[in-house]
Parts: C-alpha cells; structure tokens; sequence
C-alpha cells in the first residue's frame, strides 16, 4: 500500500512538472509573436512627437489609446521621465505578457519612448491554449490515479485469492503465486508444528510420568466440568483407588520396586476400565488413583469394582503382599461441590478399608456420617485401641559377623470388623488426624512388652518402630521411660528404630529420646539410614547403636558402583563410632554378597525370610 501512494504521488508530481514545462515552452514559443506585435504597435503612435518634446498631455493621449501597458518618456528638456504603468495587470497575464521594452528614439536624438502594448488578442490565445493542455493533463492524471487504483484493487483481491484459495488457479501473477504458494507451505507446517508442540507440552502438564496416566491437574479439571456443567445435567461414578501397600514396599524393597508397584496397580484398573469407553483414569497422588465414568450406572460401577477386587486378590496372592489396593465409589451429578463429591468418595474408601482386604465401597447419597468422616475413624481407631485389635508380626534381621547379634524387627497389623485387615499407613494417618496417634502408640508398645515378656528367653532382642509423633511427644517420652524402667529385662532387649528423616528434623527431641533409651537400657536404630544429607550428622550428635542403609541403595548395588562405595563409607565411618551397620531390602544373593564383601553386620530382607506372625 505505501509503495502504491509512492507511485501515485511520484506520478502526480510528474505530471506537475509537465505542466510547468509546457507552460514555459509556451512563454518561448510565443515571446517572439508578442515582440514583433509590439513592435508593430509603433505606428499608431504620432510620429509629430518624436522631435518635440512630450508633456503629461501626450502621455494622457498614449495611454487612453488603450494599447499600452507600460510607457516611459524620456527627453533632453523633461526634468523627469514621465511614466505610466498599469497597475491593474494580473500576475498570470503579467508572466505571460512579459517582454523586454520597445525603445522609440527621436530623430534628432533628443527624446526616447519606452513602452510594452497589452497583447491582450495573443496573451487570451496563449491563455486557452494552456487551459487546454491543463485540461488534458488533468484528465490524464485522474485516469492515471484511476487506472492506479483499479490495479491495485485486482492485484489486491488477486493476492487474497491466492492466500485463502488452496485450489490450482491460473494466476497472472505466476512468480507471485509460486511465492505465495510456498510461503502457505511454510507457514502451515510451522503452524502445524508448533500445534504439535502445544499439544505434547499440554500433554506432558497433564501427564504422570511413572504411569503414563493423566495427572491430578487434568482429574480436577474433568472433574470441575461435570460438576459446573448448567446447560446439560450430567451424571458419573467418582472412583478412588488407593494403593496400600506402596509405603510398606518403598520402605521395605525401595522405591523401585514401590515403582513398579504403582504402574502394575495402573495396569490392572486399565485392563478392567478398558471394557468402559466413558472411562478415563487418573494417578491423583504417590498412591491414589482416581476413576471417572460419565454417565454409567451404579450397577456397572458395582460390577466395575468387583472385577477389581478380583484382579487385585490376584496381584496380591502373586506377590506375597498383605493386600493391593482398596476402592470407594460415588454417584456425582451437576451442581454439586467438588469438596462435597470428594469428601463422600472419602469416606467410601475409608469405609472400604475397614471392611476387608480389596475391598471395596459404594456412597450413594451424602449423610451426617459422610460429612463427618473424622469421626468415623475415630470410631474405628478407638474400637482397636478399646479391643486391642492387633497383631505383631516378625521379621528377622540376620548376623554376618560375630560381632553382632541379630534380632527380629516386629511390624503391627491392625483388625477390623469381621475379622479383616485395615490398612497400617491408613490407621496411623487417620490416627494422626482425629488426635489419637499416642494413644496408638502406647498400645502397641504395651502389646510388643507383654509378647516379649512371654516370648523371651534373655537372648533374643526385639525391633520397635516409633513414629515421629511419638518421638516429639514429652508426654508420650515420659510414659515410656517409666514402662522402660519397670521392666529392665526387656527393656535391655529391646531396639527402637526411628526414620532418619524425621531425627533429622528435630534434632533436639531426637538426642533427648536417643538419651533415655540409653538410660533405661534400650538401643536406638535409626533406619532408611543415607536418604538426607545430613546423615553423617547424625552420627555425632545422637550415636546410635545400629543404621540400616535404605532400601533404595541395596536395591541397584550389583550394578551401581556409586551406591557400593557410598555404602561402604557408611560401614566404615559407622564402625569407626562403634555402631553397626544392617543392610535392609535385601532379595537377591548378589546384593547379600557384595556386602558380604563389605563387612556390613547384619541384614534384613525377603531374601533372608518375610515377616510372620509372632
């Protein structure tokens, strides 16, 4: 567009200086016409003057002749030339009028007569012959800017033809079009790659990387659209699966086996959901997972969940778990709140858990019980603590060197209604949660006492875990000192384990319990030992009796050598503090003699033995 203003006005301009050309090729060619008529003018002029010397009388009589334009006399006897000049000459026929002045001299010598004649015939001539031309030149501009603006306005509509017509037409612009055509090509295979790259960035922002699955930002988002929905009222099964078993395999094999845990839970509720076409699946947190069917009933749901308990007892029977995951179904529907939907689905796994292994819950409608969730499991916890519902299994921890004498880690198992088995993690969360967590803890210290207290023979030593609850509780410190100190015997065979991490975190009630155990007579373990960075620390400050190397540094020690010279550092500083050193998660021969090889003192594993009932 500007370079078509700039040929306008360059054209415009053009034509401008044109007409100034032909206006002055005029001048020329006509300054000789008005000369010669000048000049013929002299006869009309009285030539009785031309020796006598003219007076203001003469002039008036020149000039009334009607001819002149401009007159000047001059004579030897005239004080003063006498002149007259029309002072009413326009500057148009003032320009083209113009001519140098006829000179008249008298014979005698004496006076002499200046003078230019009007031309008014030849300068009217002049004036119509430019009209004329200008009048051309002006046509031909407006036809210019016309004919300008027509091509402009076709190349314009041609070039948007060729921009928005994928269609092979034949174009008079041929180099145009071949441009055109391949800067189209261009132009939709970035956008198509860049289309490509927002799709596979708004992908991965949803995607869960272990699973494959969509993550907890796209189930919100589902989840929100069904609930917001005002135009059309939608009806689906919330679905949340919880993996129990992920902390107690992180734990006890490492962190990659509780990998290859979650993506088998993944696999199973896929191959189940596959045979549901409105299904999508989601991993929502480290070990739940979240189902959403649009528009399914809640008889399909039932028979959904039945078909994944099976496959989960399955997995479980394979794998030698304590169970696989638990389910808790709801009906959801537009309009309701989304914490509403998730807090009844909630309570439906809650209640799922408690109601045998796999299990599984529907919650159909919202009640005072659904609202208040809490207390549900208060209920449940405080029936456990009331009917010391528990069961202690053993796991062995096995001596390689003589300087270490090994003993049997206890795990706690909670039982519910009808006999079944609640989740642990689930118990001590909830716990947690509803305030009851050292009331927990103190039953099943009290339990692990009176079992040892029939069970031991005065060699055999007991493992304990404490949780980090307890372990920043002065009140529950106090109470175990005093349960310590009234039974010295099995206090003396008894090992408390306490994660690195949170001995880590607090160190100050870290030191104060590590020193009343060794007041009463008790050992201290800190266990997941290499997992922070201030492992080292902890030697020094707390000086325990035993650190069991985390699983995730056994589980890859056969091929990582970076793993192998990290855990023989931490063998030798430990033995350096006279601590020793258990290796835990051990499943293969390999890994148990690599550390053999080591001089680690002791280690723990399916390899060695799984944990039994006590």
């Amino acid at each position: 567009m500007n370079e078509y203003k700039k040929s306008l006005w360059i054209s415009n301009f053009i034509v401008l200086i044109f007409a100034v050309l032909v206006t002055i090729a005029c001048k020329i060619t006509f300054n000789p016409l008005l000369t010669q008529q000048q000049e013929l003018t002299v006869k009309k002029i009285d030539v009785e003057i031309s020796n006598s010397p003219a007076d203001i009388t003469i002039l008036k009589s020149l000039v009334e002749q009607n001819l002149f334009d401009y007159i000047k006399i001059t004579h030897n006897a005239l004080k003063s030339p006498l002149i007259y000049e029309n002072k009413q000459l326009n500057t148009v026929d003032a320009y083209l009028g113009k001519i140098s002045t006829t000179s008249v001299i008298s014979d005698n010598g004496a006076q002499l007569i200046e003078y230019k004649t009007k031309n008014s015939r030849l300068i009217a001539l002049i004036k119509q012959i430019l009209f004329v031309i200008y009048s051309v030149l002006i046509l031909m501009t407006l036809t210019i800017n016309l004919l300008y603006y027509r091509l402009f306005k076709n190349i314009e509509k041609t070039l948007i033809k060729e921009i928005s017509d994928d269609s092979d037409v034949t174009s008079p612009f041929v180099k145009v079009s071949e441009q055109l055509h391949e800067q189209k090509r261009l132009f939709h295979r970035a956008l198509q790659n860049q289309e490509k790259q927002i799709l596979q960035l708004a992908h991965q922002v949803n995607m869960d990387n272990l699973t494959g699955l969509n993550n907890r930002h796209a189930f919100r988002k589902e989840l929100t659209d069904i609930l917001s929905n005002e135009t059309e009222q939608q009806h689906a099964i919330l679905s949340i699966i919880r993996a129990s078993e992920l902390e107690t395999i992180n734990r006890q094999r490492g962190f990659q086996h509780g990998d290859e845990y979650i993506v088998s839970i993944a696999n199973l509720i896929s191959k189940v959901t596959k045979r549901y076409p409105t299904t999508s699946l989601y991993r929502i947190s480290g070990s739940d997972f979240g189902l959403i069917s649009r528009e399914m009933s809640v008889s399909d749901a039932q028979t959904m969940a039945k078909n994944l308990k099976s496959q989960f007892d399955q997995y479980q029977a394979l794998n030698k778990l304590d169970s696989t995951a638990y389910n808790g179904l709801s009906s959801i529907a537009s309009g309701q709140l989304p914490e509403q939907v998730l807090a009844r689905t909630d309570m439906a796994l809650a209640k799922a858990q408690t109601e045998g292994v796999n299990n599984w819950a529907f919650e159909q409608q919202d009640s005072d019980e659904n609202q208040f969730g809490e207390q549900h499991w208060r209920n449940i916890i405080e029936c456990i603590i009331n009917k010391r519902a528990l069961m202690l299994l053993h796991q062995p921890i096995q001596a390689i060197h003589r300087n270490m004498k090994g003993y049997q880690e206890i795990f706690t198992r909670f039982i519910g209604e009808n006999n079944t088995m609640i989740p642990t993690d689930t118990v001590f969360a909830m716990a947690q949660r509803v305030d009851l967590s050292i009331k927990l803890e103190q039953l099943i210290l009290e339990t692990v006492v009176s079992q040892c207290r029939h069970k031991t023979d005065g060699s055999t030593r007991w493992g304990v875990n404490i949780t980090s609850t307890a372990i920043q509780n002065s009140s529950f410190i106090v109470w175990l000192e005093r349960l310590l100190l009234r039974e010295p015997n099995i206090a003396a065979s008894l090992i408390f384990e306490m994660q690195e991490v949170v001995l880590d975190s607090n160190l100050v009630a870290s030191k104060r319990v590590f020193d009343m155990l060794k007041r009463t007579g008790s050992r201290s373990a800190i266990c997941n030992f290499g997992r922070g960075i201030g492992s080292f620390r902890l030697f020094k400050e707390l000086k325990p009796d035993f650190v069991k190397v985390d699983a995730s540094l056994i589980s890859n020690i056969e091929r990582d050598s970076a793993n192998q010279q990290f855990v023989r550092m931490i063998i030798d500083v430990a033995h350096r503090m006279d601590c020793r050193v258990i290796a835990e998660g051990i499943e293969h021969l390999e890994q148990k003699q690599i550390l053999e090889n080591m001089y680690i003192d002791g280690v723990q594993g399916f390899l060695i033995a799984r944990p039994s009932p006590l």
